[in-house]
């Protein structure tokens, strides 16, 4: 009898976190359908995307694809109201970049709750939730929506904490980009990211590790046509993902799936490299294979590298206050765990290091001179401040709150509390400015003056 009260107890608390969840993702969806997008003339919104595709739809030709295809979309439903049509994009590209945030989000949470799991290992997927004794499908039930939850909230973490600044307007990625074909290509970049980690770290069959194999494929190719820079993003998320499981990868009994999965992924990106990039590439590439050309390359770099950084990187607009905390909070949290084996604090320390290895080089690369110089060498300088928006430093503070609900026992050793408060009171000391949220609000005051149209251009 006891037992039957538990289990229905049990079963009203998922019922009531279920309905509790979707009411938000509803909230969300609605807020966004009544969102509008930035349309400020002078700006990037308006005058390189929205206009060309008034000129795509009037008949002249335009090279973006982006362009023609929504262009040929507004004729074919018969819609010549430009504010309508950049309303329609908005609002289809807020909802996709949602999603495919929530879904690597989610894919990323999951993964890293794992002990030391991975397809690599042998684990199932349902491993790695905390146990209480009761029936274990509801626990696993219960520890599914605490990541559903969680992923929205990083999902929330990702659009205030990256934004972008011109002149006089600071806005949230979403709310600079909504009407670009960035707005298309980053969601899809976070996609192939979380389908490439569900391959590695995932018990999946041949049949199902070829279908993200054939998923990632067509998104690359949507990426390489549309907006390429993306598939570098997508380039140094493998290599980090392959260095950090390279020798986990030859402990595989079974090797055919991934060792068939790795060189489609390249040939892919590789095609896509040569047909799709800038023409420019091709010479720079030639560069890079030959002998002579490695001493131009290093001048080059030095060159592009110091302008990046003292002038280009847009830190902290892109890159706002809530996402150098988690960096920094990442990084005590690695440290405090470095050489220790800590049974109270189980969670998978490969992938957590794949998260923080990508989170500080994706911020790094605008921060420091050779690497910025690197990244404008074989983009512009000019946009080598969007790298910060491919760091998933957005996972870290879901996951320490994860950890922290689901923790009985917390055993904490006094060099641990010392390591930690002194690592603290360091970065905040030599980072202080930084800990005070300016452009994090001003990027949510942003995505809330959306609602406005005055506030937004639209008219």
């Amino acid at each position: 009898m006891k037992n039957l009260t538990s289990y229905a107890k049990g079963s009203n608390k998922l019922k009531t976190y279920n309905i509790l969840f979707y009411s938000l993702v509803l909230s969300a969806v609605l807020f966004i359908f009544l969102s509008n997008p930035f349309l400020v003339k002078g700006y990037d919104p308006w005058n390189d995307h929205l206009r060309y595709i008034a000129t795509c739809y009037n008949g002249a030709p335009i090279p973006r694809i982006w362009h023609i295809m929504w262009a040929e979309f507004f004729k074919f439903i018969g819609i010549g109201d430009i504010f309508i049509w950049a309303k329609i994009i908005h609002v289809f590209q807020f909802i996709l970049a949602a999603t495919a945030l929530y879904y690597f989000s989610k894919t990323a949470l999951t993964i890293l709750i794992k002990s030391h799991s991975s397809k690599l290992q042998g684990t199932k997927s349902s491993d790695g939730f905390p146990s209480n004794g009761n029936d274990n499908n509801d626990i696993n039930k219960l520890g599914t929506i605490h990541v559903k939850y969680l992923s929205f909230f990083a999902v929330f973490l990702w659009f205030i904490g990256n934004g972008t600044f011109s002149e006089a307007y600071q806005q949230a990625w979403i709310m600079w980009y909504s009407v670009t074909y960035q707005g298309l290509t980053i969601p899809l970049f976070w996609y192939c990211t979380a389908l490439t980690l569900i391959i590695f770290y995932e018990e999946l069959s041949l049949k199902k590790t070829l279908l993200c194999v054939i998923q990632i494929t067509i998104a690359s190719f949507i990426i390489a046509k549309f907006h390429p820079m993306e598939l570098i993003y997508y380039i140094i998320e493998i290599a980090i993902i392959l260095l950090a499981n390279i020798k986990r990868i030859f402990s595989i009994k079974n090797k055919i799936a991934l060792f068939m999965t790795i060189p489609i992924i390249f040939l892919t990106i590789f095609i896509s490299i040569k047909y799709f990039l800038d023409r420019s590439l091709p010479h720079r590439f030639y560069l890079i294979l030959s002998y002579e050309g490695w001493g131009q390359i290093i001048q080059q770099i030095k060159a592009l590298g110091h302008p990046v950084v003292a002038h280009l990187n847009r830190f902290p607009n892109s890159f706002s206050e809530i996402a150098f905390i988690s960096l920094i909070a990442m990084i005590i949290f690695r440290v405090n765990y470095l050489f220790i084996k800590d049974n109270n604090l189980s969670f998978n320390r490969n992938f957590f290091d794949v998260l923080l290895v990508s989170s500080l080089l994706f911020f790094l690369i605008p921060m420091v001179p050779f690497l910025a110089g690197g990244a404008a060498f074989i983009t512009h300088s000019t946009v080598v401040c969007r790298f910060f928006f491919a760091s998933p430093w957005f996972i870290f503070f879901p996951f320490a709150i994860y950890m922290v609900i689901n923790m009985k026992e917390i055993h904490i050793s006094s060099y641990k509390i010392v390591i930690t408060v002194v690592l603290i009171l360091f970065s905040i000391v030599h980072f202080h400015k930084y800990f005070i949220p300016y452009h994090t609000i001003l990027n949510a005051k942003s995505i809330i003056n959306s609602l406005d149209k005055t506030k937004v251009g639209m008219r």
